[in-house]
């Protein structure tokens, strides 16, 4: 009785691990990008949709078919300013799904690779976000400078990234992660 009461035990536990495994799925795109909403009323999105080949970037991220990618979103915002407006001027919010979380961790280990090879990037500490998170920042010359962070993060099959431009001293990390929190709360719900 009590080896059949172990397997038993057995059986629910690894069935429970299979089950468990959140998945989201293409359809859910749309909704796993920044919303208008989640940005103050003086953005105004200028691009939003399917991820195409204009959008793609040299490096280890180039492949549409990548570790099992099955697609990819993207939502791009901006506001007026000036160079004393403090935050963001220009934000970018992508998101990829695919096949597998597995998928997605390889995924975010090539935003490592892409950020570090990133001209004048320098990574700073990722902050704590979805299941794995990577961050970096870069400054291109100029007076005033343009500041950029970038954050990229993996939830279950997806992975997420916000990317922010504002001028130097006018904007920070922190509002940055404001944005990646937001679409991350998308990415969660529908992670369930």
């Amino acid at each position: 009785m009590r080896s059949a009461l172990g397997v038993l035990l057995v059986l629910v536990v690894v069935t429970g691990c299979g089950s468990s495994a959140a998945r989201v799925a293409v359809k859910q795109l749309p909704t796993l990008v920044l919303q208008p909403g989640d940005l103050p009323p003086a953005f105004a999105r200028f691009d939003e949709g399917e991820q195409v080949s204009l959008d793609r970037v040299p490096g280890p991220r180039y492949d549409p078919a990548r570790f099992g990618r099955e697609s990819g979103w993207k939502a791009r915002y901006r506001r007026p300013g000036t160079a004393t407006t403090p935050g963001p001027l220009v934000v970018e919010s992508r998101a990829d799904v695919f096949a597998n979380s597995s998928g997605a961790s390889d995924d975010l280990s090539a935003y490592r690779d892409q950020f570090v090879h990133a001209v004048a990037a320098h990574l700073i500490q990722a902050p704590r976000i979805g299941d794995g998170a990577i961050a970096m920042t870069q400054l291109q010359p100029g007076t005033p400078g343009v500041r950029f962070y970038s954050i990229a993060w993996r939830d279950a099959n997806v992975t997420g990234s916000v990317t922010a431009n504002g001028f130097q001293g006018r904007l920070t990390l922190a509002q940055t992660l404001a944005l990646a929190q937001a679409q991350e709360r998308h990415i969660a719900a529908a992670a369930g």
